[in-house]
């Protein structure tokens, strides 16, 4: 999945799930100032309430919303401010350490109503390639 905004170039990469539904996850961050990468995982459900949220936002278009997603293990956060008028702002969480104990990167970033079809698009793609 990416995630391409001002502000923020993110991307996932899920592997297929194990048996007890657990992906691994290689994320990649650029943002101002700062690049790289780190390894953790996200289970199946997790990614369908983050498919759901951002299916919320680009149904919400037209009105102002504010939703958020945080994986189980506090590795990723989004929260996602949706205004009337197509803005679209967010925060981000990263931190390789399960529950945030250790190194975060967080930071805002900019983007309108325009980039959630492809946000949406590429989230459930993840989806549809993990039975």
């Amino acid at each position: 999945m990416k995630i391409s905004s001002h502000g923020l170039e993110c991307e996932m990469h899920l592997s297929q799930p194990d048996n007890e539904g657990w992906m691994r996850t290689n994320i990649q961050i650029k943002a101002t100032a700062f690049e790289g990468d780190y390894v953790c995982t996200v289970h199946k459900d997790e990614w369908k309430e983050l498919v759901q949220v951002l299916r919320h936002l680009e149904a919400s278009v037209g009105k102002d919303v504010e939703v958020s997603w945080e994986n189980m293990e506090a590795n990723i956060r989004f929260q996602f401010r949706l205004h009337k008028h197509g803005t679209l702002e967010g925060q981000y969480k990263f931190s390789p350490v399960n529950f945030s104990f250790g190194p975060n990167l967080t930071g805002a970033f900019e983007a309108d109503q325009t980039f959630l079809q492809g946000w949406v698009r590429s989230a459930q793609q993840v989806l549809e390639n993990a039975p």
